[in-house]
């Protein structure tokens, strides 16, 4: 698969879940997916990513993404992006604040016939948290 699939199937993948519609993720993601988030153990497997997608949509109400940049080569698609949501449910064990948040990030993912199946992001902790206070 080339870099131009690979962003097809990224921006895809994104606008689904910003629309909070993981229907079609087993398009986008491969079972054994591994999602390494700054901060946290290891997401292994599809279902753990749709837990952590699911917590993220509990915690966040109007949790939207938008890809600020992003480039591809054949396996690798890069983005940085910002996030935005209202702190509405607790947050890695942070109760809600009822504060909107704002925090940008980076994330690398790593494409296998046209589904990622290793990701790496890396979210800006200090400022999201600093929102939190």
């Amino acid at each position: 698969m080339g870099a131009e699939q690979n962003l097809s199937v990224h921006t895809a993948w994104a606008d689904a879940e910003n629309r909070h519609d993981l229907s079609r993720h087993r398009e986008f993601l491969h079972d054994d997916i591994e999602v390494h988030l700054a901060g946290r153990e290891p997401f292994v497997g599809f279902d753990a990513y749709m837990a952590m997608m699911e917590e993220n949509y509990s915690a966040l109400d109007a949790f939207h993404t938008v890809s600020e940049d992003q480039f591809a080569t054949d396996d690798r698609v890069v983005c940085r992006w910002l996030s935005t949501g209202i702190h509405s449910g607790e947050l890695n064990g942070m109760p809600a604040t009822g504060k909107r948040i704002e925090f940008a990030g980076v994330s690398l993912w790593e494409f296998d016939h046209g589904k990622a199946r290793r990701g790496w992001v890396f979210p800006d902790v200090a400022a999201l948290i600093s929102q939190l206070m």
